[in-house]
Protein backbone atom coordinates (compact mmCIF):
# COMPACT_ATOMS: atom_id res chain seq x y z
CA UNK A 1 0.00 0.00 0.00
CA UNK A 2 2.88 2.30 0.87
CA UNK A 3 4.28 1.60 -2.35
CA UNK A 4 1.36 2.56 -3.99
CA UNK A 5 1.54 5.98 -2.45
CA UNK A 6 4.79 6.65 -3.08
CA UNK A 7 4.20 6.16 -6.74
CA UNK A 8 1.12 8.36 -6.35
CA UNK A 9 2.33 11.36 -4.95
CA UNK A 10 6.22 11.61 -5.65
CA UNK A 11 6.40 9.85 -8.79
CA UNK A 12 8.86 6.99 -9.43
CA UNK A 13 11.94 9.56 -9.36
CA UNK A 14 10.60 10.47 -5.73
CA UNK A 15 10.07 6.93 -4.77
CA UNK A 16 13.84 6.13 -5.40
CA UNK A 17 15.17 9.43 -3.70
CA UNK A 18 12.86 7.61 -0.53
CA UNK A 19 14.32 4.63 -0.84
CA UNK A 20 18.28 5.82 -1.57
CA UNK A 21 17.81 8.59 1.94
CA UNK A 22 15.97 5.37 3.81
CA UNK A 23 18.96 2.94 2.61
CA UNK A 24 21.66 5.50 3.26
CA UNK A 25 20.77 7.31 6.22
CA UNK A 26 23.32 6.18 8.32
CA UNK A 27 25.50 7.65 5.89
CA UNK A 28 24.05 10.90 4.99
CA UNK A 29 22.75 11.79 8.84
CA UNK A 30 26.72 12.69 10.01
CA UNK A 31 27.24 14.76 7.16
CA UNK A 32 24.34 16.54 7.53
CA UNK A 33 25.28 16.99 11.17
CA UNK A 34 28.82 18.18 10.51
CA UNK A 35 27.67 20.36 7.52
CA UNK A 36 25.12 22.34 10.29
CA UNK A 37 27.81 22.54 12.73
CA UNK A 38 30.23 23.89 10.23
CA UNK A 39 27.52 26.69 9.60
CA UNK A 40 26.70 27.52 12.62
CA UNK A 41 30.55 28.34 13.55
CA UNK A 42 30.46 30.45 10.83
CA UNK A 43 27.97 32.14 11.29
CA UNK A 44 28.59 32.67 15.01
CA UNK A 45 32.01 33.93 13.53
CA UNK A 46 30.44 36.69 11.56
CA UNK A 47 28.07 37.60 14.84
CA UNK A 48 31.36 37.77 16.95
CA UNK A 49 32.70 40.47 13.90
CA UNK A 50 29.36 42.01 13.80
CA UNK A 51 29.40 42.72 17.07
CA UNK A 52 32.45 44.42 17.59
CA UNK A 53 31.95 45.79 14.41
CA UNK A 54 29.07 47.90 16.10
CA UNK A 55 31.45 48.54 19.17
CA UNK A 56 34.24 50.25 17.62
CA UNK A 57 31.26 52.39 15.90
CA UNK A 58 29.95 53.34 19.03
CA UNK A 59 33.46 54.05 20.92
CA UNK A 60 34.35 56.58 17.92
CA UNK A 61 30.99 58.42 18.24
CA UNK A 62 31.64 58.86 21.73
CA UNK A 63 35.11 59.84 21.64
CA UNK A 64 33.86 62.18 18.58
CA UNK A 65 31.13 63.45 20.48
CA UNK A 66 33.48 64.62 23.73
CA UNK A 67 35.47 66.95 21.46
CA UNK A 68 32.59 68.04 19.34
CA UNK A 69 29.53 68.13 20.46
CA UNK A 70 27.34 70.01 17.44
CA UNK A 71 28.60 67.14 14.73
CA UNK A 72 25.63 66.40 12.91
CA UNK A 73 25.27 62.49 11.77
CA UNK A 74 27.22 63.10 8.09
CA UNK A 75 29.94 64.70 9.08
CA UNK A 76 30.10 61.85 11.62
CA UNK A 77 29.65 59.30 8.78
CA UNK A 78 32.04 60.73 6.52
CA UNK A 79 34.68 61.15 9.28
CA UNK A 80 34.15 57.11 10.31
CA UNK A 81 37.21 55.12 10.16
CA UNK A 82 36.66 50.73 10.91
CA UNK A 83 39.67 49.17 10.71
CA UNK A 84 38.18 46.29 9.34
CA UNK A 85 41.71 44.35 8.65
CA UNK A 86 42.73 44.25 12.54
CA UNK A 87 38.28 43.54 13.72
CA UNK A 88 38.83 39.98 11.57
CA UNK A 89 42.25 39.74 12.70
CA UNK A 90 41.03 39.92 16.38
CA UNK A 91 38.09 38.69 16.46
CA UNK A 92 37.88 35.76 14.02
CA UNK A 93 38.56 32.53 15.24
CA UNK A 94 37.62 30.25 11.75
CA UNK A 95 38.76 30.94 8.68
CA UNK A 96 35.31 30.85 6.98
CA UNK A 97 32.08 33.45 7.72
CA UNK A 98 28.33 32.58 6.90
CA UNK A 99 25.02 34.61 6.62
CA UNK A 100 22.55 33.66 9.41
CA UNK A 101 20.15 32.13 6.81
CA UNK A 102 22.60 31.01 3.97
CA UNK A 103 23.98 27.79 3.18
CA UNK A 104 27.25 28.80 1.85
CA UNK A 105 30.20 30.36 3.36
CA UNK A 106 32.55 32.55 2.42
CA UNK A 107 36.39 33.33 3.51
CA UNK A 108 36.58 35.42 6.33
CA UNK A 109 38.47 39.18 4.91
CA UNK A 110 38.15 42.11 5.51
CA UNK A 111 35.91 42.80 2.21
CA UNK A 112 33.48 39.57 2.67
CA UNK A 113 33.35 41.22 5.99
CA UNK A 114 32.15 44.41 5.15
CA UNK A 115 30.07 43.43 2.51
CA UNK A 116 28.24 41.57 4.48
CA UNK A 117 27.67 43.78 7.01
CA UNK A 118 27.22 47.21 6.24
CA UNK A 119 24.94 46.20 3.51
CA UNK A 120 22.25 48.76 4.94
CA UNK A 121 23.59 52.75 4.97
CA UNK A 122 20.87 52.69 7.79
CA UNK A 123 22.90 50.27 9.90
CA UNK A 124 25.37 52.73 11.18
CA UNK A 125 22.12 55.29 12.10
CA UNK A 126 20.68 52.23 13.91
CA UNK A 127 23.02 51.62 15.82
CA UNK A 128 23.81 55.06 17.11
CA UNK A 129 20.28 55.59 17.94
CA UNK A 130 19.85 51.95 19.87
CA UNK A 131 23.11 53.47 21.42
CA UNK A 132 21.46 56.87 22.33
CA UNK A 133 23.79 58.48 20.84
CA UNK A 134 22.31 60.19 17.78
CA UNK A 135 18.64 60.98 17.51
CA UNK A 136 16.95 60.35 14.14
CA UNK A 137 15.11 63.19 12.62
CA UNK A 138 12.07 60.57 11.54
CA UNK A 139 10.71 61.23 14.67
CA UNK A 140 9.79 58.68 17.31
CA UNK A 141 8.01 55.95 15.19
CA UNK A 142 9.18 52.32 15.62
CA UNK A 143 12.36 50.98 15.21
CA UNK A 144 13.63 49.14 13.27
CA UNK A 145 14.83 45.67 14.33
CA UNK A 146 18.32 44.84 12.96
CA UNK A 147 18.19 41.39 13.06
CA UNK A 148 14.31 41.10 11.61
CA UNK A 149 15.68 43.50 9.03
CA UNK A 150 18.54 41.23 7.97
CA UNK A 151 16.93 37.94 7.86
CA UNK A 152 14.08 39.80 6.06
CA UNK A 153 17.05 40.86 3.20
CA UNK A 154 18.47 37.12 3.12
CA UNK A 155 15.08 35.44 2.84
CA UNK A 156 13.75 37.95 0.56
CA UNK A 157 10.88 39.66 2.02
CA UNK A 158 10.30 43.07 3.10
CA UNK A 159 11.81 45.50 1.21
Amino acid sequence: MSEVWLNAFLGKIGKYIVTFLVNYYYYLAPVIVLYGIFLTISSYNLKRIDKRVNLEIVNQAKNVMKENPDINYIDFVENLKIPWEDIVKDCSFFPFISQEMGLWVDRTNAYTARKIIMYDKEKIRLVLERSGLFVSERGSGMRKNLYLDYIHRVTKRGK
